[in-house]
């Protein structure tokens, strides 16, 4: 008989619609809250009351997160309104009675990281691995079983970058059902393993580190930000058209292609990370957009998945 207890969650939807900002408690949570915004509301969110304590937030995509944490939440997300322009959606944990400090948000936030990366489940837009972790022992249980109720209800409302990928397989198909027909569900493609598995049952064997990308919500393209160093390597890719329902396998070999430097056209770097490439590649004909480069060439392998 399992130990699990009942509990209630509450839903609190700000302006009565999905599509606003929703706040969510939970009756074993103590005193926790989470606050959701699509980035269309995040003047609502930045302006209520939850947003002027200490807390961790997540900027959200269908294929990256970026963690961070503040003492002041609404002027920290405000600064990404302009530096992260490829962010969806934005949660938020904190508490209502404002009761963690600043060792504490420093060591969500890098469990947070650790965990997203772990996971593999989506790209983690962090460079570092968060602030040192200057927690006791026993504040580092409460801060654990924060994390866990906040871990529930992130997946309640669809959050599974810290999700490990055996919880997410479970309920989806057995272990034993190794072969192709496994993903005949289209949304069982959830992440860089699923990718690198269906590729590897169709005879592509992927050694190394290797570039991800799902194409966007709203734009036929698939966005991407290797380090600059890749273009001197190897350099494998894997582009997820979740609404095609087709991996794309991309092998570019070293030095195939440049940065723009002065009048020579070439690849171009974030404006906020001069170390990665702002890489656009176009769903329709497979360039980038930016430097015009053709990947269609190095394409190796196209894989349909789903019915």
């Amino acid at each position: 008989m399992s130990d699990a207890k009942a509990k209630t969650i509450s839903l609190l939807l700000e302006d009565g619609t999905l599509k606003g900002v929703m706040c969510i408690e939970d009756s074993s949570w103590n005193s926790g809250e989470l606050y959701s915004a699509p980035k269309e509301s995040i003047n609502e969110l930045m302006s209520s009351e939850a947003c002027k304590k200490f807390g961790v937030y997540l900027l959200l995509s269908e294929d990256m997160v970026y963690v961070g944490q503040s003492m002041d939440l609404a002027t920290r997300i405000k600064q990404h309104l302009t530096g992260k322009d490829w962010w969806e959606r934005a949660i938020v944990l904190t508490t209502k009675d404002d009761s963690l400090n600043r060792s504490d948000i420093d060591y969500l936030e890098s469990v947070l990281i650790r965990k997203a990366n772990e996971n593999n489940r989506l790209d983690c837009d962090n460079k570092k691995k968060g602030n040192p972790q200057k927690v006791t022992r026993f504040r580092k249980v409460e801060l654990e079983q924060y994390l866990e109720e906040a871990y529930l209800l992130m997946e309640l409302i669809g959050v599974s970058v810290f999700c490990s990928d055996n919880k997410l397989k479970s309920s989806k198909i057995k272990k034993d059902e190794a072969d192709i027909t496994k993903y005949a569900s289209p949304d069982f493609i959830q992440g860089k393993s699923d990718e690198k598995k269906l590729l590897e049952q169709s005879g592509v064997i992927i050694e190394g580190s290797c570039n991800y990308a799902k194409r966007q919500k709203n734009r036929k393209e698939f966005w991407i930000n290797p380090n600059v160093s890749v273009i001197d390597e190897e350099w494998d890719i894997i582009l997820n058209n979740q609404y095609e329902k087709e991996l794309i396998y991309i092998h570019v070999p070293a030095k195939t292609f440049r940065m723009s430097s002065g009048r020579k056209s070439g690849f171009f770097v974030r404006n906020d990370k001069p170390l990665y490439i702002d890489l656009n590649i176009m769903a329709d004909n497979n360039c980038d957009r930016r430097s015009g480069y053709d990947f269609s060439p190095y394409i190796v392998k196209r894989v349909k998945y789903g019915n």
